[in-house]
């Protein structure tokens, strides 16, 4: 390994540094921030990471942080995540958090992303044997107009979370994304920490469509911590039996209108490129366009 940089684990103390790096990283690329610090320490501090073992910083000789990697598991799978300047500490990071994937879960699949826009990380994954295997999109719609009102299918009524709530959202959620491209069953306590205790949680912003007693809908949304003048949509999932109808189209103009009547200039979103339920089609009707394009990598095994 080279003397001018070290590979090691990060501190609870470092949120902020690491936070600062990513940022710096995405304005290079979007001109836009990449997460807050309360974002990513909710990251360090959920009930499935180990901050010693998951999340690694390289640090250069002037002790400033130059790159980050970090591992989650969802399902049969690690995502890795792996960002920096330069080549040589990118790969070291790569080789770290291969290895940490490796204890952790052995013999799994490897799978990375990245912004299309980021050649260094792009080059990186398949130098070291990575393939693209899907893409993402993130979509946004800016509000330089009149908010169409949202057109309700018949029978249903739409009102914000209220507490008691959580499990059915939750039920709800899961239910409406199992039928989607390397869905896995996320434990309450896992998606009770990702969502009712992210720092940008406000509940005047979750929308709940029902149908007498039944929740068939859910349009889960806040305020992006990273861009101020920004909405972001987490979660979009209409139950099934309930779909084709129009009710998400309502839901994610509802959730457009309120955050008009807040002053957000734009609204934005993630996406499945290839999401089986037409979902890239459903956001195009409502106004949205392709921001960006993510690749997701598979590392080619043997």
């Amino acid at each position: 390994m080279s003397t001018t940089f070290t590979i090691r684990s990060a501190r609870a103390d470092e949120v902020d540094a690491a936070a600062e790096l990513l940022n710096e990283l995405s304005r290079a690329l979007h001109g836009a921030n990449d997460t807050s610090a309360a974002e990513l320490r909710n990251y360090w501090e959920s009930p499935e990471v180990d901050l010693e073992r998951d999340v690694l910083l390289a640090e250069g000789a002037d002790g400033a942080l130059i790159g980050y990697a970090d591992l989650g598991i969802y399902g049969d799978a690690v995502w890795l995540d792996v960002r920096g300047r330069d080549a040589e500490p990118l790969d070291a990071l790569l080789s770290a958090i291969e290895a940490r994937a490796a204890e952790k879960k052995p013999g799994t699949r490897l799978l990375g992303y990245s912004t299309e826009k980021d050649r260094a990380v792009r080059d990186l994954f398949e130098r070291r044997g990575y393939r693209v295997i899907r893409h993402s999109f993130r979509m946004e719609i800016d509000f330089d107009g009149p908010v169409p009102e949202p057109e309700w299918p018949d029978g249903i009524a739409v009102r914000t979370f209220r507490e008691g709530d959580e499990q059915r959202v939750y039920e709800a959620h899961e239910e409406s994304f199992a039928d989607l491209w390397m869905f896995s069953p996320t434990p309450f306590d896992e998606w009770a920490h990702w969502f009712l205790q992210d720092p940008a949680f406000d509940p005047s912003l979750w929308f709940l469509a029902e149908v007498g007693e039944e929740l068939v809908g859910v349009a889960l949304t806040r305020p992006s911590e990273a861009e101020p003048d920004t909405g972001w949509v987490r979660v979009l999932g209409v139950l099934p039996a309930h779909r084709r109808r129009g009710l998400a189209q309502a839901l994610l103009q509802r959730a457009f209108a309120e955050f008009a009547s807040r002053g957000y200039k734009r609204v934005g979103l993630g996406v499945d490129a290839e999401n089986p339920t037409g979902a890239v089609r459903l956001y195009e009707r409502a106004g949205m366009h392709v921001a960006r394009v993510n690749l997701q990598y598979e590392k080619v095994q043997g």
